[in-house]
């Protein structure tokens, strides 16, 4: 039995030569994928990654010095003019709704005296400073500036004062007292307070009520107004508008006006010295004051009329008037007794009796 061998395929150069693409292909891709892992997977190199820490580190520290708010900071924008207004009046209505006793309660007692010291010195001196911008003062010619000038008058008048008491002892005293100012400041510096006294009628009162608490109140000094007036020289010239002869004839030569005005804070002055022992002379505001509360009352010359009636009816029931007793108010017995005595015994009883 004959066995036939099968023949082997013919490897010819063919088929070798295409069996050798696949292989360098996967050689390709496999090559290109190490290279790719490499680049992204290794790690950086040691001065890149110095740079990434500090930066990391840059934006930590910048995230601890950021304030901790919920809210996102908005670019800061040049304000506008109808912002700045509506700002600047909102301001004004919050000062203006805080009540004062709340103010009051916040400062301290050397910080409302400052405050209060300063806010005189500054409506005295705006008065001073709208003189001279007054033609009718300019025509006058002062030389220096209206508040310098009248506050050396206000220092001679306070070292020369006035003779209140004992003035009708001689007639020459008496004729003294009633030239006073013209002897002290002269007649053109009294034109010139009587026409300020006219041509300032709106004001005046509010001058006057300053000066008052200027004076008498706590003791100021700012440099706006430094005028310094003791209560003893200003209680001299009080006696004399009120005891004096010379005083009272220089009132009613006056208008109605400044002769109440002058009268009223007279008034105030002499109650001040009686608060301070000072009232030397012994000046009774007793029958004063119904009488100037009789004047003001019939006056229309005042601003603050009440105001100065309120005063001095207060005053009226610190100092009440003086009951006269009359003789059939006394006991029985006394009056036959006072009836059979001699006659100094009588006129001294009759004294006692008012």
């Amino acid at each position: 039995m004959i066995h036939l061998e099968r023949p082997e395929p013919e490897q010819n150069g063919r088929t070798k030569k295409s069996s050798l693409v696949p292989i360098i292909l996967i050689s390709l891709l496999l090559c290109t994928g190490l290279a790719g892992f490499w680049l992204f997977l290794a790690p950086s190199s040691p001065l890149q990654q110095g740079v990434d820490n500090q930066y990391q580190a840059e934006q930590a520290h910048k995230k601890q010095d950021a304030p901790q708010s919920p809210f996102v900071a908005k670019p800061k924008t040049a304000p506008t003019s109808v912002s700045m207004e509506n700002a600047a009046e909102s301001t004004v209505t919050q000062r203006r709704d805080i009540p004062a006793e709340q103010i009051s309660l916040v400062k301290t007692k050397p910080e409302e005296k400052d405050e209060r010291c300063r806010e005189l010195a500054r409506r005295l001196h705006g008065f001073f400073s709208l003189l001279d911008n007054e033609e009718y003062i300019r025509g006058f010619h002062l030389g220096t500036p209206a508040q310098q000038y009248f506050l050396e008058l206000a220092k001679k008048l306070l070292s020369n004062p006035p003779v209140v008491s004992r003035e009708t002892d001689d007639l020459y005293t008496m004729l003294k007292n009633m030239a006073h100012f013209f002897r002290v400041i002269g007649g053109r510096n009294i034109t010139i307070i009587k026409t300020i006294l006219d041509r300032e009628r709106d004001t005046i009162e509010d001058v006057a009520a300053d000066l008052f608490q200027w004076t008498t109140g706590e003791q100021c000094n700012d440099s706006e107004f430094s005028f310094h007036a003791p209560l003893d020289k200003l209680y001299e010239y009080a006696g004399f508008f009120l005891n004096s002869m010379g005083g009272r004839s220089y009132l009613f030569r006056r208008d109605s006006r400044s002769r109440l005005l002058v009268s009223y804070y007279a008034i105030l002055l002499v109650n001040r010295a009686n608060e301070e022992g000072m009232n030397k002379y012994g000046i009774d505001l007793r029958p004063l004051i119904p009488m100037t509360i009789s004047e003001i009352e019939g006056s229309n010359q005042l601003i603050y009329k009440e105001k100065y009636l309120d005063s001095l009816y207060g005053l009226l029931e610190k100092y009440p008037k003086k009951r006269k007793i009359s003789h059939l108010e006394l006991p029985h017995r006394s009056r036959v007794k006072w009836k059979g005595a001699a006659i100094p015994v009588q006129k001294a009883a009759s004294q006692y009796q008012g």
